[in-house]
């Protein structure tokens, strides 16, 4: 029987309204989780060898709005490869891609483009390069995510016998917009001169995965140099939100279960030394952790600035981190015997006189903390192979994130070969002195005793301008 038409009108508003209605009371959905370029401030330099400049050019894809998943797979050797971009924890399909954006197992063809103009705005140079979401020299944006990237640190694979592959960007990460999405390092035929670099995440993608427009191109100018040797690069990248994710709360009063002992052991293997016609007197250090937890520091870039922010992140007897505070900063140092990043509120190196008047700081005074030397595994919660999973990364200068590891039981040496480990006693007369070391100087750092933060040695001066000799009193007995 047919339905009078009065009818189907009432239903078809009935329908609206309920649909209406439904809507209304749905919540809204968060985001399909995407990707953004995060892109470098002030001018990059760039070595050339040949004809060729490696594009090491400090551009990220950061993943936004949670894991960004890729699933590549075909379910037997007769089917053709498929790829999808899937929830992180249901693995249901979010987007899915054509067949035709893969290169291969490589990557994402064409993902990115490089366009390189000239000072007149003549096109020097253009390029489509794969991406690879699992590239290497990967950074945290901020703690928003995981402490270790839980994706494949890689695409592609040289076995044809290949069914399935996930690629990824853990939330809170990022990884190199140009690298290794062609099993080698991505560059371009440049003369050495002057450029604008325009790097961009192409339409197709764009429109793919919902890429807002300010967010899939980044414009910087570039400085394309001879190369051969060791050449400072300057990429002062941005980081986006630093450390300031709601997930690890700040704390004022942490657990001291969750705290590191840091101790000050004395200056060791004192040398005097002389060039270009002053004096110096060299010194190798050995601040330690005696525990029970681990010292974890982490910095986040601040926008525009070759400065991070720095936290100490604090963690229960599981390991787990249950909160954090911000203890100072870090900052790049561009030496080519460093030429990586320093936190500055670790350690003083001071020279005193008998009545113990400071008379020479080091200019040497920052660290990246790392675990060289055991002092004693026996502390509670020591560390006995401290360089598998949670690890120090000291990061180069377009680094968005570092993370710098004293695990308890073990000692971080710096030796009198590390450029500015010395105090200038040009002007000291001959005699005895106290070599001081002070960890945690300025008490920024959150630990279980700092009595035990500060040590001197005496040291014994003497010789003439130009070949000066050092003689350290044992202590403790030891000699060295």
């Amino acid at each position: 029987m047919p339905v009078p038409s009065a009818r189907l009108k009432s239903l078809a508003i009935l329908g609206v309204a309920a649909a209406l209605t439904w809507a209304a009371a749905a919540p809204a959905q968060a985001p399909t989780p995407s990707v953004r370029l995060v892109g470098p401030v002030g001018t990059v330099e760039l070595p050339r060898f040949g004809s060729r400049v490696p594009l090491d050019v400090g551009t990220w894809v950061a993943a936004t709005g949670g894991d960004f998943e890729l699933r590549v797979a075909r379910p037997d050797y007769d089917s053709p490869v498929d790829i999808v971009q899937v929830d992180s924890v249901t693995r249901a399909v979010l987007r899915d891609l054509p067949d035709d954006v893969l290169n291969g197992w490589r990557g994402l063809k064409g993902f990115v483009r490089v366009i390189v103009t000239d000072p007149a705005g003549a096109r020097a140079a253009s390029k489509r390069f794969t991406f690879c979401p699992g590239g290497f020299e990967r950074q945290r944006v901020d703690d928003s995510g995981p402490e270790e990237p839980r994706y494949p640190q890689s695409c592609g694979s040289f076995s044809p016998f290949t069914k399935g592959m996930v690629w990824g960007i853990d939330g809170g990460w990022a990884t190199p917009a140009l690298g290794g999405g062609e099993f080698g390092s991505a560059t371009l035929r440049l003369a050495p001169g002057r450029y604008t670099f325009t790097v961009r995440i192409n339409s197709r993608y764009v429109d793919l995965l919902e890429i807002p427009a300010e967010d899939a191109e980044v414009t910087f100018p570039v400085r394309v140099r001879r190369g051969g040797g060791f050449l400072a690069r300057r990429a002062e990248t941005v980081a986006a939100g630093g450390a300031r994710s709601a997930d690890v709360p700040d704390v004022a009063d942490p657990d001291p279960e969750t705290l590191p002992d840091l101790v000050a052991l004395p200056p060791w293997s004192l040398q005097a030394f002389s060039r270009r016609g002053r004096d110096f007197l060299a010194f190798a250090a050995t601040p330690w952790n005696a525990g029970p937890a681990p010292l974890v520091v982490e910095g986040f870039r601040r926008p525009g600035e070759e400065v991070m922010d720095a936290y100490q992140y604090f963690r229960d007897a599981g390991g787990d981190v249950v909160g954090r505070a911000e203890v100072g900063d870090m900052r790049f140092h561009p030496h080519p015997a460093h030429a990586h990043w320093h936190f500055l509120q670790f350690a003083s190196f001071t020279l005193h006189d008998a009545a113990d008047l400071e008379l020479v700081r080091s200019r040497k005074q920052a660290f990246c903390l790392a675990p060289t030397d055991p002092i004693d595994t026996t502390v509670e919660r020591a560390e006995w192979s401290p360089w598998g999973g949670l690890g120090t990364s000291c990061g180069g200068r377009s680094a968005l994130w570092v993370r710098e590891v004293l695990q308890a039981g073990w000692g971080d040496t710096y030796f009198q070969s590390v450029p500015g480990q010395s105090w200038d006693v040009t002007t000291l007369a001959n005699g005895w002195y106290y070599a001081r070391i002070a960890v945690n100087p300025l008490g920024t750092l959150y630990e279980t005793d700092m009595s035990n933060n500060v040590e001197s040695r005496l040291v014994l001066l003497g010789g003439r301008p130009g070949a000066r000799w050092a003689a350290a009193a044992p202590w403790h007995g030891i000699e060295e």
